[in-house]
């Protein structure tokens, strides 16, 4: 059985277009002559749009989702771009789970909770009134491409069962729910979560990774029921390189960045200077609020200063420390490329739309310099496309998503959509 995800916070993660950035030209392909009175926009193909996918298509930001990070999901202002509103299973405040509010040092959740509350533990808000189930976005955390395929609300994934009602209908699962839709363009954003465990500092091959002998039959599967029902296909590719994202820095920038930790009362340890530790990947999103703290404990018993190490204990142990050594990291990036192959070929195969979320996470997002006290007192830690949590999008951050998709639909399909910041932006935002 594949462990579930239990740290402080909990994220799926997946995840090129051409755009380098948010200001970057957008080629939206429109023909010799055509003028934007005379294309679509994709409000066709929109009319019935049905997303398939993990947390990052279903809304989740700050570790939380309910209605206002639902509708400003991806899917959602990709559907907008072509002039049409999505269908979403809104959740009501304060979600289910409640987000993470700004700072962290607060230590609290949108619902009052305290952030480290386990996801079963926490509130669980019903869907708003008037929702009708299933939605045109049928996407849930942490959902594997097996869990797409056959889990439904009475056969959940165990780890996130509450939310399987309140996206699906009964019986249903993310793909039949999809079929029952006839839809007209789909985007299947999956695969994040079957690699996704590595983050805890440890990569197991069929213990919290799932092998891609076993996973790339299940992405397959999901792709020909796409293709049996939908004109039009967008596949949504991984990252090529975990440490994209800015929740994950070297030993050697804690090190240098030590002085920052002082008034958490933590100390770095010297390990973080030398070889090896200096060049372990630590996951910092948990560390630093737990080495927080632990340092606020001590310092309360007049005790301190808490140690930060950046030691790795070896993956073959299956301990959680959230450190990645250099071998790790070759193995989880060699483990990307091999399911982006997978994703890649299916959509030439099919003739899908395809982009990577390293549209966002390797050509956008930057690391700020890594401020330890910043982490835990800033609004925008991470910068303002990535949220609380270090893994998930802020609305601006599925903005660049959502322009990324437009993008890979317009060159595949000529659909003319606008873009967010490219030349029809005004198209877009009429």
């Amino acid at each position: 059985m594949y462990l579930r995800r239990q740290s402080l916070f909990l994220a799926a993660i997946a995840i090129s277009a051409c755009a380098d950035g948010s200001t970057a030209p957008i080629d939206t392909r429109l023909s010799p002559g055509d003028t934007p009175e005379l294309i679509s926009e994709g409000r066709g193909a929109f009319q019935r749009y049905v997303a398939l996918g993990t947390s990052i298509s279903m809304g989740v930001s700050s570790d939380g989702v309910y209605a206002a990070s639902q509708q400003m999901s991806f899917p959602a202002q990709l559907a907008r771009l072509a002039h049409r509103e999505l269908s979403l299973p809104l959740i009501a405040a304060p979600g289910c789970a409640a987000p993470i509010v700004a700072p962290l040092a607060a230590g609290v959740r949108l619902s009052g909770e305290p952030i480290g509350l386990p996801f079963l533990s926490r509130a669980c808000a019903p869907n708003e009134d008037g929702v009708t189930l299933p939605t045109g976005n049928v996407a849930i955390d942490g959902a594997r491409t097996d869990q797409a395929l056959n889990a439904t609300p009475e056969n959940p994934d165990p780890g996130h069962a509450p939310q399987y009602p309140r996206v699906l209908a009964p019986g249903q699962t993310q793909v039949t729910a999809m079929e029952a839709q006839e839809p007209k363009i789909v985007s299947v954003e999956l695969g994040g979560n079957d690699i996704l465990g590595a983050y805890h500092g440890f990569y197991l091959p069929g213990v919290n990774v799932v092998p891609v002998a076993f996973w790339a039959p299940q992405y397959r599967a999901v792709a020909a029921r796409v293709a049996a029902v939908a004109k039009h296909a967008v596949l949504v590719g991984l990252l090529d390189d975990l440490r994209s994202f800015p929740s994950f820095r070297t030993g050697a920038e804690i090190w240098a960045a030590r002085a920052s930790f002082a008034p958490l009362n933590v100390v770095v340890s010297d390990n973080c200077s030398t070889s090896p530790s200096s060049q372990n990947v630590i996951f910092i999103a948990t560390r630093i609020p737990a080495a927080a703290a632990n340092g606020r404990a001590l310092a309360l018993s007049g005790m301190g200063p808490y140690t930060f190490s950046c030691a790795n204990a070896p993956s073959s142990t299956g301990i959680e420390d959230y450190v990645l050594d250099p071998t790790d990291v070759v193995a989880v990036n060699a483990h990307l490329a091999a399911m982006n192959a997978v994703i890649r070929n299916e959509a030439e195969t099919r003739g899908f739309a395809y982009f990577p979320l390293g549209a966002l996470y390797e050509r956008v997002v930057t690391k700020p310099p890594l401020n330890a006290v910043a982490v835990m007192t800033s609004s925008q830690p991470y910068g303002p496309y990535v949220s609380l949590d270090g893994l998930h999008p802020t609305a601006e951050g599925s903005r660049i998503l959502a322009d990324a998709a437009a993008v890979a639909l317009n060159r595949t399909y000529r659909l003319g959509i606008p873009t967010s910041t490219g030349p029809l932006a005004y198209l877009a935002n009429r």
